[in-house]
């Protein structure tokens, strides 16, 4: 009798170990998908941080362009106002 009822106790804790198991797994199951929902909003967040980025070097380059433009519509008004002077 004494031998059944240490195969009960035997039982009884690999039943408990097993439902440990299954707890931990569940627990790090949730955790893996939360670490997965975070990686995803932070890659989205960084793709949409690399648009704006894009946008703001292409307005910056546009900006580049007009000043550029400007200076040297300034410098050739200039530059034809000096040569009819000296006409």
């Amino acid at each position: 009798q004494s031998l059944a009822a240490e195969l009960r106790s035997l039982r009884a804790q690999a039943e408990e170990a097993a439902a440990a198991h299954e707890r931990e797994a569940k627990a790090l199951r949730e955790q893996a998908t939360a670490a997965a929902k975070q990686r995803d909003g932070a890659l989205r967040e960084a793709e949409e941080m690399r648009a704006q980025l894009r946008l703001v070097a292409e307005a910056r380059a546009a900006g580049r362009r007009e000043l550029l433009e400007a200076q040297r519509e300034a410098r050739e008004s200039r530059e034809g106002r000096e040569a009819q002077r000296r006409q």
